[in-house]
């Protein structure tokens, strides 16, 4: 969990090489950790943090991305929540509080783990998970969701996988090693404007509010998606 293990597959020789933690940049209040992760935010009111992988990614190629998070101890008075982001052009960190690091940050896709209630944006009362568009945190015109997802701020690490397929221009969501939520969106020409590189990062933010955030790396797999058995997914066509 120390390094990112990116592994290229090709159709008879399987390259890989290792990113250093040194390859992400750092925004906000991130700082690494004594064991090679990153801390976003502190159990901080009004606090915001970012990391983000330096080499764009190319969305126009099948990657799975495999991360593991940590939203936290606080459950009742725990806030605000991650977001896994795609953005085009130069990245940075979004705004503070609801807006989890992400709002305002556009043209971008983000993937939700949202852990406080704000009725106005039409949350639901659980944790909960989505996909946005273009730094907009108000669950109104979400690209799937927003779907209850169990308890996340348990003090504990969980398994979280990207996975793209733009033969199919699905982007699927697991935690857990189980798929919970899935898109059907053209990311190159509907979200980014045909630009088919983008970079990858995570936000995390805290408002009146707060709780400790998280993230340690495990790799960047870049080739055939690996097969699995949805559990939810629910999506819009």
């Amino acid at each position: 969990m120390r390094n990112l293990l990116i592994l290229l597959f090709l159709p008879t020789i399987l390259c890989s090489q290792r990113a250093l933690i040194d390859d992400f940049d750092m925004a906000g209040d991130t700082y690494r950790t004594d064991y090679d992760c990153f801390r976003l935010t502190e159990e901080r009111n009004y606090s915001t943090g970012s990391i983000w992988y330096k080499t764009p990614i190319d969305i126009t190629e099948p990657f799975s991305i495999d991360l593991k998070v940590m939203l936290g101890c606080k459950d009742g008075a725990g806030a605000d929540g991650m977001v896994f982001v795609f953005t085009g052009g130069r990245y940075r960190t979004g705004y503070t509080g609801e807006g989890i690091g992400f709002a305002g940050l556009r043209p971008s896709v983000g993937i939700e783990l949202d852990t406080w209630l704000n009725e106005h944006l039409n949350d639901p009362v659980q944790d909960h998970i989505a996909i946005m568009a273009n730094g907009r945190v108000g669950h109104y015109n979400d690209l799937a969701g927003p779907l209850p997802i169990p308890n996340i701020e348990d003090c504990a690490q969980h398994h979280l996988s990207v996975q793209w397929d733009p033969g199919t221009n699905k982007l699927a969501i697991l935690i857990d090693y189980e798929e919970v939520i899935a898109a059907k969106v053209d990311l190159v020409n509907g979200i980014f404007g045909g630009q088919p590189l983008v970079y990858w990062g995570v936000t995390a933010a805290t408002g009146r509010y707060n709780n400790r955030h998280e993230v340690c790396f495990d790799r960047l797999s870049l080739g055939p998606l690996p097969q699995v058995d949805p559990v939810i997914s629910r999506g819009k066509e």
